[in-house]
């Protein structure tokens, strides 16, 4: 079973790992005051995709390794949503020994990434441990510098695709898209292209979105909709930035109480973000 370790805690009095799963998410307590808290104040359209990719989602990264597995992305001209098919429906947490266990965050929802193409934004939910619900950030779609190949192509299926290379979160990808479906939208993140991301993969080899199928149109019962959640109007690497100024605090308060620990969450994730200690 794929297993993420969030935070890793050190007790050097008995020089024993310990991994506790403290619940990390926002920086202040008063941030999570009402977790009534919604996206209802967001775009909150629910559309019906014209087309579906199937993807493997393949993660070599020790964070976020629960998300590997199938996973979609429903689109049309105006709306998209990723969602990872191979997430558990509710979080799990999975005793190694009499010291150490993994927390696997669950979503009955897949962890979805929701675009809005015209608006470029998209709101992804993620794990959010201070609140009862997982938590929504905003950012920005199409933020990437892609540079295209004006000569290399390739065929996915019946679709002759391009390629086109790209900084995001903190590592470069080759990304192959068709121009016959000029929807700007793709697996994860990614998008901002003259037509839908078919695969990609980051240079590194840590992360890798393959395709395995297009289908147009899409099933019936499919609904492109935003993810529920608490909206916590931040972005994502305002989220992680925020997450790590509390674990620091509550490593002080460890330390006040006589406890030699050192927390360190894990940025062994898709996206990096700059350490706030730099």
């Amino acid at each position: 079973m794929n297993r993420i370790e969030p935070t890793k805690v050190l007790r050097k009095t008995k020089k024993i790992l310990i991994l506790i799963f403290i619940k990390i998410a926002l920086p202040l307590l008063t941030l999570a005051q009402s977790d009534s808290a919604s996206i209802s104040s967001k775009e909150n359209t629910v559309v019906s995709p014209i087309g579906k990719v199937v993807y493997l989602q393949q993660v070599n990264l020790s964070a976020e390794n629960y998300l590997n597995g199938t996973s979609i992305l429903l689109f049309n001209v105006a709306f998209s949503e990723y969602i990872h098919l191979g997430v558990a429906p509710e979080s799990t947490r999975e005793q190694i020994d009499a010291f150490n266990s993994v927390n696997i965050p669950g979503d009955v929802e897949g962890f979805p990434v929701y675009k809005s193409h015209g608006a470029r934004k998209m709101w992804s939910k993620i794990p959010c441990y201070l609140s009862k619900q997982h938590c929504i950030v905003e950012d920005t779609l199409g933020a990437i510098n892609w540079k295209i190949d004006p000569a290399e192509k390739k065929a996915f299926g019946t679709f002759e695709c391009r390629k086109a290379t790209g900084e995001f979160g903190g590592r470069m990808y080759e990304a192959w898209f068709t121009s016959d479906i000029p929807v700007g939208s793709g697996p994860y993140k990614l998008g901002g292209l003259p037509g839908l991301i078919l695969e990609a993969r980051s240079l590194d080899g840590a992360v890798q979105f393959v395709f395995v199928k297009l289908e147009m149109p899409a099933n019936q019962g499919n609904e492109i909709k935003m993810p529920s959640g608490k909206d916590i109007d931040m972005d994502y690497a305002s989220f992680i930035k925020a997450r790590d100024v509390y674990c620091k605090n509550l490593e002080k308060q460890f330390r006040a109480a006589g406890n030699d620990v050192s927390i360190t969450p894990d940025r062994n994730t898709i996206e990096l973000v700059e350490d706030t200690d730099k």
